[in-house]
């Protein structure tokens, strides 16, 4: 069996999907196999190159990144598993510098891969990145272990109920470790998001800050698209809600369900500002109602205050 799979889930890219396998050959370890899932294309994916390390699996109806994500892991035969979405690549040691992170460190479960992008829009992209990664890293407060390796306590959960950052969108997993945290929710449209998320709270992370995965901006993703913002919240609040439900029936520690509360209002309470600045004022009073039943807060109030008075 190989030492680690790769899964790659494409849809209708074969250019790109291309792109994606040469950099996955020009990898440095090459002890791995490649589990592409092909989510339903038109005509069905397939691979020139006949590698014997790379397989293809084909979903007869899409069922999105997500399933295709649980595909590939379900058919997986490594101990540990990697991620390429087909419209990126890998720097040439990707694979290595992961593997020997966690060869390093046993007592890890997963360790995060810095981002560096590019393509016609990679300016912007690298740039909005860069500054989500500063404020998260603050906020996470994690401990130097190694070379350009930061390790993180509870103290990520914090910051990524806050925001996630690419780089924790780009997990190296030992298999194991998911019986913990969980595999991708297809119903979830920041499933990235939230798997990262669940990794912050049942596993023991870490970030490799070299900017080894190659992340492609030029306008082709599905899901980022700046017309779904209101998309986004939702699936945000979904994600927020949910985990805060589940620690209140597992009776988590009072510091984590404060936490969790918080996160929750917050995410309502920007929709609420959203439809505020669409001039959506009763959808706005609902979502700050579901703000101010989770936690009073001042801002709540301000907002309240502007929705109500005329002019305003």
């Amino acid at each position: 069996m190989p030492r680690i799979s790769v899964i790659i889930p494409t849809h209708n890219r074969p250019v790109l999907l291309a792109e994606a396998l040469t950099s996955l050959l020009a990898q440095t370890f090459t002890d791995w196999e490649a589990v592409i899932v092909d989510d339903a294309s038109s005509p069905p994916a397939s691979v020139d190159d006949k590698d014997a390390r790379i397989h293809v699996l084909h979903h007869n109806a899409s069922q999105g990144g997500a399933a295709a994500k649980n595909s590939g892991i379900k058919n997986a035969t490594g101990e540990i598993l990697a991620f390429l979405d087909d419209d990126d690549l890998y720097a040439p040691q990707y694979l290595a510098r992961a593997l020997d992170i966690l060869d390093r460190h046993p007592e890890l479960d997963v360790v995060f891969m810095g981002v560096l992008w590019f393509g016609k829009n990679s300016a912007w992209g690298q740039r909005s990145y860069d500054e989500a990664m500063s404020k998260c890293l603050a906020d996470a407060r994690g401990e130097r272990i190694d070379n350009n390796v930061i390790f993180f306590d509870e103290s990520l959960l914090f910051a990524l109920l806050k925001s996630v950052p690419m780089a924790f969108q780009r997990p190296v997993v030992r298999r194991e470790a998911l019986e913990r945290i969980g595999t991708y929710r297809p119903d979830c449209l920041l499933w990235d998001c939230d798997w990262a998320i669940s990794a912050a709270l049942n596993a023991k992370t870490a970030l490799i800050t070299d900017g080894l995965y190659l992340q492609r901006e030029e306008g082709q993703g599905y899901s980022s698209r700046r017309d779904r913002i209101l998309e986004h919240l939702h699936s945000g609040i979904e994600i927020k809600d949910r985990i805060f439900h589940e620690a209140r029936l597992r009776h988590s520690p009072p510091h984590r369900m404060a936490l969790l509360r918080d996160a929750a209002a917050q995410g309502w309470f920007d929709l609420a500002w959203h439809h505020y600045l669409q001039q959506r004022r009763l959808k706005a009073l609902g979502a700050l109602w579901q703000s101010e039943s989770r936690k009073f807060s001042l801002p709540n109030l301000r907002l309240l205050a502007r929705l109500l008075l005329p002019g305003k």
